[in-house]
């Protein structure tokens, strides 16, 4: 719970309800997107639909800034791996 200036120690019964909504709220969303649970699994699509209220807009700007970052990590990732392997099959042929 340290962020904008938070006590960095918190009092336990602060951390538990904080905690309490969480949850809640995430279970809310959850079902939210789920449609009232007659699908088992969500999409990111789901999760777009059920924030698209405007007064979750900066929570949907948040997910979608997070997904990209998802992928430019992945890209990111592959090549590097990439870069590894043309490395190796390099040294590997000098050899």
């Amino acid at each position: 719970m340290f962020g904008f200036g938070d006590e960095f120690n918190c009092a336990p019964d602060t951390v538990g309800v904080m905690e309490e909504i969480l949850i809640e709220y995430i279970l809310e969303v959850c079902n939210s997107a789920s449609q009232g649970g007659r699908k088992t699994r969500l999409t990111v699509e789901d999760l777009r639909r059920v924030l698209s209220l405007p007064a979750d807009s900066k929570k949907l700007a948040r997910m979608e800034e997070l997904l990209f970052m998802q992928e430019d990590i992945k890209r990111a990732r592959a090549e590097f791996e990439d870069d590894e392997a043309m490395t190796r099959a390099i040294n590997a042929s000098q050899q």
